[in-house]
């Protein structure tokens, strides 16, 4: 019977802390999550790398929800850099944070009561 009810938990989402950059080579160090309401694990102490300066693919329209989506780079198995698409929620009214890339990041609220 524990067995059942333990199945039926969601499982816990994967987050673990990146370097996400923009096309002009400045960096963030910010969680990456499975879904946009998990809680990170404590930030690591790194220092941020030297991305290649590359030119961003096309800005893209905001995701449906309130999140904001962005293309920024990220430094994948080998030391490549490559595009990918990071979503956030952002408030400038909470956030003290208003410098680019992912300007204002706040934690999304669940569209759902926990």
């Amino acid at each position: 019977m524990a067995w059942g009810m333990a199945a039926a938990l969601p499982a816990s989402a994967d987050c673990h802390w990146e370097w996400l950059c923009n096309g002009e080579g400045t960096c963030k160090q910010l969680p990456v999550c499975d879904t946009l309401y998990e809680n990170p694990p404590p930030r690591p102490d790194d220092k941020p790398p030297v991305p290649p300066i590359s030119m961003r693919p096309y800005r893209m329209p905001p995701d449906a929800g309130g999140a904001t989506c962005e293309y920024v780079l990220r430094q994948v198995k080998g030391g490549k850099w490559e595009w990918d698409r990071a979503c956030y929620c952002a408030d400038p009214a909470k956030s003290k944070d208003p410098d680019a890339p992912l300007s204002n990041i706040v934690r999304c609220t669940p569209p759902y009561k926990e």
